[in-house]
């Protein structure tokens, strides 16, 4: 009988590919590294664009491609994942001066009130945690209806306002990073439209109409950022935004959002014993504002934030929730020693009681505006 001998050659062979592949695959997982990390200092990244020869070819391959890359985010997305690992931090910035500003939370599933996404996060912009093949995700994403406006909500607050310096001085920019957000009549396409007088880009019309009622400009950015594509959310917005920039002024960018939360989660919870408050005898929807600690000028956001509130508890005590301090986190308030992005109302408000709210952030905003114009 012969005896079979070990093939020891092929055993090295299967070694040595072995470590190449996983050398490959360590410098790759680097590379893709250091773009996101590039990316979040607002360097410009060259990406890879593919084309084809021929309709026929395009068609053929490209789908092909699409439905790829769709698994290949769901990969990126749990390994360069941030949401998940990264805290809420909500902390005092001056203790004597503002103690029930912010709030510790420690339990993770608070991560829910507001995902942490910029623009070098954009594959984690996943609805839900639900990943739709690329052809799927406009359909299944929220129901695209007729866009429509609103008009503004009531009549100004009897302020001083020395308009043409605040003009003079200031850029005030409103726009969305996720202006398809609505409210509680839209639970079945959870919570989105285009429908502008549903949303919160229409919610954001009716501020910039107030604002403008004092005199003073604003410029409102009404693009849809989220849609049709929400992984792109914030290099949208990032865009926009520069394009508004000022060189000579002060620039008051305003991300505005509505807040939101996992069904069944302790934030859940949070925002239903928080969600609304009465100011003059109505129902009126609490807002927040969240800031991230990864910017260079988070000190001065801090401050601005600060300035917000303080007002607004001047104004009317209750209406504004703590400061939401989010590690890890861009939001693009790089851009500006002067940016906020601010929730208004949530998934469990009504239309209605947000309204009010806009009317009563605007004056909170012509005020705190004042402030920093002094």
């Amino acid at each position: 009988m012969k005896r079979r001998r070990r093939n020891k050659g092929g055993t090295k062979y299967y070694m040595v590919m072995s470590i190449i592949c996983l050398s490959v695959l360590f410098i790759g997982y680097s590379y893709v590294y250091k773009l996101s990390e590039a990316r979040k200092t607002g360097q410009d990244v060259t990406t890879i664009s593919i084309g084809y020869d021929g309709e026929e070819t395009a068609k053929k391959y490209g789908k092909i491609f699409d439905k790829l890359m769709s698994y290949f985010n769901i990969f990126f997305e749990e390994t360069f994942k941030e949401t998940d690992d990264s805290s809420i931090i909500i902390e005092n910035y001056d203790k004597e001066a503002a103690k029930d500003v912010y709030k510790v939370v420690e339990n993770k599933e608070e991560d829910n009130s507001l995902d942490v996404y910029d623009e070098e996060d954009e594959d984690e912009q996943i609805v839900e945690r639900t990943v739709f093949v690329a052809n799927n995700r406009k359909e299944d994403f929220f129901k695209v209806v007729e866009t429509d406006t609103v008009s503004r909500g009531s009549a100004p607050r009897d302020m001083t306002i020395d308009a043409a310096s605040i003009n003079e001085n200031i850029n005030f920019v409103l726009y969305h990073t996720h202006g398809t957000e609505a409210y509680s009549s839209y639970k079945d396409t959870n919570y989105r439209t285009t429908n502008e007088k549903d949303n919160v880009t229409g919610v954001g019309n009716r501020i910039a109409a107030n604002i403008e009622s004092y005199g003073i400009n604003i410029k409102h950015l009404k693009d849809y950022n989220d849609y049709p594509s929400y992984n792109l959310s914030y290099t949208n917005s990032n865009a926009a935004v520069k394009q508004h920039l000022s060189n000579t002024k002060k620039n008051l960018l305003i991300d505005l959002h509505r807040d939101g939360a996992d069904e069944n989660s302790s934030y859940e919870k949070f925002l239903s014993r928080v969600s609304t408050t009465e100011i003059n005898n109505k129902t009126a929807a609490t807002f927040t504002m969240v800031i991230g600690n990864k910017n260079g000028n988070y000190s001065e956001l801090r401050k601005i934030a600060q300035t917000v509130y303080d007002v607004s508890n001047e104004l009317y005590p209750g209406l504004c929730r703590e400061i939401i301090v989010r590690d890890g986190a861009y939001f693009n308030q790089y851009l500006s020693d002067y940016s906020l992005l601010v929730e208004i109302g949530s998934t469990m408000n009504t239309l209605e009681e947000v309204n009010y709210t806009a009317d009563l952030i605007s004056e909170i905003l012509c005020k705190t505006i004042v402030k920093i114009n002094n």
